[in-house]
């Protein structure tokens, strides 16, 4: 979703803006936002993390043989599956033994998150050492399950950027004064175990990305990396980690005490638990995932892996650009075909007349986005319409995603339960059926200039004909977009898989529509 969109037609109007600007700085002087303004007498004391050699663990021996037969090389596993994402974190997280590195943009306090803390919770238990980091401005929680994490001596919450209210009320005028500082994020995405263990992609620890939202759940992509490409993802947290702007959960105030906070965390297992059904099959569903791994039945394919990530210091001006150098690079290279999957795509000029040149070089290019109706973010939506029609023009296919139900292969999440709605999520491009490009890179500005992001490029021909598999099956079901006469068309099944075309936006309503139209008169640099 855009920045600014969460706060422009999901927060309160202009009127709360200007009443509670009153109030804002009763609260937020003492908020520490960089250490370097913290008074010494306060400095934080972080857990360390001993020196070990991550081919000793049990993740380390179980691959030990195909990692030394590989050596310099990373397998990978590809995961499009939302149930599944979840179970490999846990399983992982249940083999872990020495540490583990969560860094997120979204967090929100549902029931895939405290199946998750509670997994966390029993590593540290086992004197497993956990750093977590999250970005303020997509935590969703009433505090509590933060700092009851961090009260654990081996656990540790870092709040990256906070903002200097932790009330959301005050945070609309907040972004007013403090705009510059708050408009960069940390958009990262990874998840490492025991430094030889990665899960890279687009999924936040909320329930939509893991498909257990009742209402629209994101259909997202990761991939699980054993190698040596661990460890760089690794010390690039720790740059995140011990960045001025990460701060210790527990000097952030809040509206309640720390005794108040002191709860047992097995409340929201013990919660979950009253559904024994449900939670059998989760159990059964996850010692299943623990036997694969330590069966070496999930199936790894080898090749040269890369760990491309921003610097912290991005959000403080910093020019470098290593993951946009990065693609670039790979565009001038690519000889016949680029497949990509982007849930916000807005390319601005430079980049689609790059793409444009390569569909005229006879490079077949195809985009699979969000439509309208399934988009979690109708500004992008408006900004991507601006050049949806050029490339379409200029021989790019394009494809729109639908938010009803899909004729999807059944698998995992249908043991457990289906949802009605679904939204792009991913973030992957496959190039000549070799290269495989995924992470939490968005191609859009805000991307590109104001946030911090994290990918791995993968050399592989077998995983990237998998992906781009997956790619391609999404666009089955998805709406093609068709230039007649300068005029736009949507064709495509809709999901009683009966054909349909449209000669405007299908499925979505008229308010839909009236806010996409509003939407253009903001600047497409700050989505």
């Amino acid at each position: 979703m855009s920045f600014i969109g969460e706060y422009i037609f999901n927060s309160t109007n202009i009127l709360v803006l200007l009443v509670s600007t009153l109030f804002m700085y009763a609260g937020c002087s003492s908020v520490v936002v960089n250490l370097k303004d913290l008074d010494p007498s306060r400095a934080p004391k972080s857990i360390q993390i001993p020196p070990f050699e991550s081919h000793e663990t049990l993740i380390g021996k179980i691959y030990k043989d195909a990692l030394k037969k590989h050596k310099g090389l990373s397998g990978a596993i590809l995961v499009t599956d939302g149930t599944q994402a979840l179970l490999h974190r846990i399983a992982l997280t249940r083999i872990a033994q020495k540490s583990i590195l969560l860094q997120s943009y979204i967090y929100k306090d549902e029931i895939s998150s405290k199946l998750f803390i509670y997994e966390l919770w029993k590593a540290a238990n086992r004197g497993v050492k956990i750093q977590i980091l999250i970005d303020d401005n997509g935590l969703d929680s009433d505090f509590s399950d933060i700092i009851t994490l961090d009260s654990h001596d081996n656990i540790e919450v870092k709040i990256f950027n906070p903002y200097k209210n932790r009330s959301r009320f005050l945070r609309l005028p907040e972004m007013v004064y403090d705009f510059k500082r708050i408009n960069h994020r940390m958009h990262n995405k990874i998840f490492v175990v025991d430094n030889i263990a990665l899960i890279i992609g687009g999924r936040n620890v909320a329930d939509n990305y893991f498909d257990s939202d009742l209402k629209t759940n994101f259909a997202d992509t990761d991939a699980i990396f054993l190698g040596d490409v661990a460890k760089k993802a690794s010390e690039n947290f720790a740059l995140y980690w011990q960045f001025e702007n990460s701060i210790p959960a527990y000097l952030l105030p809040s509206k309640r005490t720390m005794k108040s906070y002191q709860k047992n965390i097995l409340k929201g297992m013990q919660s979950i638990q009253k559904y024994p059904q449900e939670f059998e099959q989760y159990e059964e569903l996850l010692n299943n995932f623990l036997q694969n791994y330590k069966n070496k039945k999930f199936e790894l394919t080898w090749g040269k892996a890369s760990f491309i990530a921003d610097s912290p210091s991005k959000i403080h001006g910093d020019s470098a650009r290593p993951i946009s150098d990065a693609l670039k690079e790979i565009l001038k290279h690519t000889k016949n075909e680029i497949c990509i999957a982007a849930a916000y795509f807005v390319p601005g000029n430079e980049a689609s007349k790059t793409l444009e040149t390569l569909a005229k070089d006879n490079i077949k290019l195809s985009v699979l986005t969000n439509s309208l109706s399934s988009t979690d973010s109708i500004l992008v939506y408006g900004a991507w319409e601006r050049y949806r029609d050029r490339l379409a023009n200029n021989g790019v296919r394009i494809y729109e995603y639908q938010y009803e139900g899909k004729s999807k292969k059944a698998n995992v999440r249908s043991k457990l339960h289906s949802s009605a709605g679904a939204s792009l999520h991913s973030k992957s491009i496959v190039f000549d059926s070799y290269i495989t490009w995924i992470g939490s890179f968005n191609m859009d500005a805000r991307s590109d200039n104001l946030n911090t992001e994290s990918v791995v490029v993968f050399e592989n021909e077998e995983f990237a004909k998998k992906t781009k598999h997956d790619i391609q099956e999404q666009m089955a079901d998805s709406w093609q977009i068709w230039r007649i006469d300068d005029k736009t068309y949507w064709k495509g099944y809709n999901n009683k898989r009966e054909f349909e075309i449209h000669k405007s936006d299908p499925n979505a309503s008229i308010m839909l529509k009236i806010i996409k139209w509003f939407s253009k008169i903001l600047p497409e640099s700050q989505l």
